[in-house]
């Protein structure tokens, strides 16, 4: 009997093994299409915009990786506690249906006892609207948020309870007395200047209306640790700082000191170098700052660390690593530094590739670089070529890297990003110098006069003359008291090689009220670039000079100049320019000199000489650059020069309080009229600080000069003044200047003007 029923058994399994096989057959010759993506269990959220989250799509082949990826996008909608997704195998295809088990919705969200501050700016703070899926980690964070707000609102008392009733959320905010500091002190700093401290706390007391003054203890805290951080920064490695709040009885007023503790200011006891093998210990601390004695600062330990970089990094230790670490002598106020470096290996410069230049010929990127194949891999070379390549006004980003595993050599990718090179402006200007100007203006800084469009479409949308690096540029600027007009065009490298060549042609009218002037001419330049930062540089200018409509009361020496003049000139200049910025220079020099022999209807030889000098003062909390800039100008005309090419001073970019032109010898007739001088001399100096972000700056100055009929000083002009320089985006780095200047020493002759403003860098 039990052999029977084992028999029957297998049978059965045999019959079952049969039926499943020709099944799957069957469900293998079924259509896997999706025929209906189906939604259910949704009350709240529509269907569509369900869809909207799916991949799953009716005509595409079914696939379980993406409807599993189509649960977790619905699941990351936060709206959704469940999502189910079932197949159906149809004899059409497949039905998918994705079953819903949605979270409950944010009806309504109220907030009571706000008084200080308006709903509407209060809901700003939560990460959940009206109708968004009621979560309670997102009402928590809600609490908290509107916590924040208040504090930095200067509420630090507040309290925020927050209830779901059903679907409503309700928070429920005591806001408490809003403090406002009164005033702001620093006990014991004797290194720092208060105004340096205060420089560098964003913590400022009410001054209204321009600062509210709110107490904000997070502000506080991060003032905190900036202090200490500075003072650290400066040899005070044991100072102690803390807040002291003292209110006023109702709470209401509070000062606020920041109590320093500076103890002791610690001295470098020995410098120590470990893992050093390819240079000395003598080798390495000779060109150091910090040495045995000498206070310890982190700026000079940063500016040691950058040495030793830079000493590895010139001879191909590109992967040279240094880690500076402080052992405390037993003796308060000593400190051992120790450098630990890890030399790595030695590597020469492989291939040079270029990236990204679509437009731009890779020629124009590669007399710019400062590394070569085979030579040592320098990375000092790697920030200069950065740095030649960025002030090409070319590229929006410039990266330069290392690649590659073969021993002992990196080849070098340089990627550049090209940024939009083309500019046509139309705008209006204005000026205490030269009135209004309209402004009409096409430039290219990725020119190339060969590359001529092959079609008018090209030429109509600028995808011509486009690729090698020159500049061209078409200006015109009619005004009410000034009309310019001048194209130019400009190759930096002429034929790959360290030499410039600048044509330009110009046409000029002033309108001076005692004559008109008008000019017509052109200068040819060449110029050569050496490898020590100096230019030099040899133009020659033609130029026609229109003098009419002079008035009949005018000075004798006006009327002799009625009619058309022709002048020439050969002039060299030579340039040495060691500052970080073109438009906003921080540190470094900038010197210049020229002489220009000039000859036609008149003969005599102008000689020029100007040089500036930046230094940052100080750099705020926000890296912002407080910066002193001196300068130094002269001139001498040696000869017989017109009055259209003598000197004058006053006005923007001379000495401000003055008009422009308004600074100069007078006429022999009794009108007085200016006629400019043979002798110029120039010296002023500017401070400039950050007022407003990183647009708006506030400057103080001291103008003093003179103009004089021969070389020598009779009477000198000195103005103080104020003005601010706001960079309007739009304009680029140019800012728009304003200026208050009031004369402080004067000639009886001299035209004033307190206030001054253009568009462009002044100093």
């Amino acid at each position: 009997m039990n052999d029977k029923i084992r028999l029957l058994w297998a049978c059965a399994a045999v019959v079952a093994w049969a039926w499943a096989g020709a099944a799957w057959a069957v469900d293998e010759k079924l259509p896997t299409t999706i025929i209906e993506v189906r939604i259910r269990g949704n009350d709240q959220v529509p269907a569509a915009a369900i869809r909207v989250h799916l991949h799953t799509r009716a005509g595409a082949e079914y696939d379980e990786a993406t409807v599993r990826q189509d649960k977790h996008r619905l699941l990351k909608t936060r709206k959704f506690a469940r999502i189910l997704a079932i197949r159906t195998q149809t004899t059409k295809g497949v039905v998918v249906t994705f079953t819903v088990t949605e979270r409950p919705m944010v009806s309504r969200i109220t907030l009571v006892g706000n008084k200080a501050l308006k709903e509407a700016e209060l809901l700003k703070e939560l990460a959940f609207p009206t109708g968004g899926p009621l979560n309670e980690v997102h009402v928590r964070e809600g609490q908290e948020a509107l916590v924040a707000r208040y504090k930095t609102e200067g509420f630090p008392s507040v309290k925020v309870t927050a209830a779901i009733r059903e679907r409503e959320v309700v928070y429920q905010i005591v806001e408490g007395p809003r403090v406002i500091i009164r005033k702001i002190r620093y006990r014991g700093n004797k290194h720092f200047y208060t105004l340096g401290l205060r420089l560098k706390t964003e913590t400022w007391g009410r001054l209204w209306p321009f600062v509210p003054g709110y107490l904000d203890r997070e502000k506080i805290n991060r003032d905190v640790i900036t202090l200490r951080s500075l003072y650290v920064s400066e040899g005070f490695l044991d100072v102690e700082v803390a807040p002291l709040l003292e209110y006023s009885s109702d709470k209401t007023r509070v000062v606020l000191t920041f109590v320093i503790r500076q103890n002791v200011r610690y001295r470098v006891a020995k410098v120590i170098f470990e893992g050093n093998a390819v240079f000395s210990d003598t080798e390495l601390q000779k060109d150091l700052r910090l040495r045995s004695g000498e206070y310890f600062t982190q700026d000079e330990l940063n500016f040691d660390t950058r040495v030793l970089q830079e000493k590895y990094g010139k001879l191909g230790y590109i992967n040279a690593t240094m880690a500076t670490d402080k052992r405390f002598k037993v003796k308060p106020g000593l400190v051992d530094l120790v450098y630990r470096i890890q030399e790595a290996d030695q590597y020469r410069v492989g291939r040079i590739t270029i990236r990204g230049n679509e437009v731009t010929q890779s020629r124009v990127i590669r007399r710019q670089l400062r590394v070569y194949p085979e030579q040592l891999f320098n990375t000092m070379a790697v920030g200069e070529s950065r740095k030649r390549l960025m002030e090409l006004g070319l590229f929006e980003s410039i990266q330069i890297t290392p690649v590659g595993k073969a021993p002992g050599v990196r080849d070098v990718l340089v990627e550049v990003k090209e940024g939009p090179t083309t500019e046509f402006l139309i705008g209006v200007g204005v000026s205490s110098n030269f009135g209004v100007l309209g402004n009409i203006a096409f430039r290219q800084r990725n020119f190339d006069i060969t590359n001529w469009p092959a079609s008018w479409k090209e030429f109509m949308t600028a995808q011509g003359w486009k690729g090698a690096g020159q500049r061209f540029s078409m200006v015109a600027e009619p005004g009410t008291e000034l009309m310019r007009y001048q194209v130019e065009w400009f190759d930096p490298m002429l034929f790959d090689l360290p030499y410039s060549a600048d044509v330009k042609a110009f046409a000029f009218q002033r309108d001076w009220g005692e004559y008109d002037e008008m000019r017509l001419g052109t200068v040819v330049s060449f110029g050569h670039r050496f490898k020590n930062r100096w230019y030099g540089e040899t133009a020659v200018r033609a130029e026609g000079i229109r003098i009419s409509g002079v008035d009949k009361d005018a000075a004798e020496e006006f009327k002799e100049l009625n009619g058309s003049h022709l002048l020439l000139g050969i002039k060299g200049t030579l340039i040495r320019d060691r500052t970080d910025s073109r438009w906003l220079p921080s540190t470094g020099d900038r010197f210049r000199i020229s002489a220009e022999p000039v000859t036609g209807d008149f003969n005599f030889t102008v000689l020029r000489s100007d040089y500036s000098h930046y230094r940052t003062v100080l750099v705020d909390a926000l890296d912002r650059k407080h910066i002193l800039a001196t300068r130094v100008a002269m001139g001498y005309i040696a000869g017989d020069a017109p009055i259209f090419e003598r000197f004058y001073g006053g006005g923007i970019g001379s000495i401000r309080g003055f008009e422009y032109r308004g600074v100069s010898p007078r006429s022999r007739s009794d009108d007085e009229e200016p006629v400019g001088g043979d002798f110029m001399i120039f010296a002023g100096c500017e401070y400039s600080v950050p007022l407003v972000g990183r647009h708006v700056r506030g400057v103080a100055f001291l103008d003093t000069g003179t103009v004089e009929d021969n070389f020598g000083v009779s009477s000198y002009r000195a103005s103080v003044g104020v003005g601010v320089r706001w960079i309007v985006p739009l304009f680029g780095p140019v800012p728009i200047s304003f200026d208050f200047a009031f004369p402080v020493a004067k000639d009886g002759n001299d035209d004033t003007q307190i206030f001054s403003f253009s568009l462009g860098w002044i100093f």
